[in-house]
């Protein structure tokens, strides 16, 4: 809710000072530059619990990599049962020892 309240807010500020520096200038570029900068410089500088709010409203939106509890049990019994069961690469380096094809290991 509040994501789409920030995005209203700042749509408006774009429109006001682009719609303002169009009238006053009659050029479309500057008025877009304008715009852009009215609209993210007021939203950042006088909203900033809003912007905060907004933000984790869309991270909690965009977080539908959750998985359920029926899939973290499988993952969780999976790994129980793999755990052990292979060789881990960085180990067998630890592990390894001396020469290869003549060459001293600097371990």
């Amino acid at each position: 809710m509040k994501f789409w309240l920030y995005t209203a807010l700042r749509f408006l500020l774009f429109g006001v000072g682009f719609f303002i520096t169009v009238f006053f200038t009659n050029n479309v570029f500057y008025a877009l530059a304008v715009g852009l900068i009215t609209g993210f410089a007021l939203t950042y500088l006088f909203t900033p619990k809003l912007r905060k709010e907004a933000s984790e409203d869309l991270i909690r939106a965009l977080d539908s990599r959750k998985r359920n509890k029926v899939a973290v049990d499988d993952a969780d019994a999976e790994d129980a049962y793999t755990r052990g069961r292979f060789a881990d690469a960085e180990d067998l380096q630890d592990n390894a020892q001396g020469e290869h094809n003549g060459v001293e290991d600097p371990k």
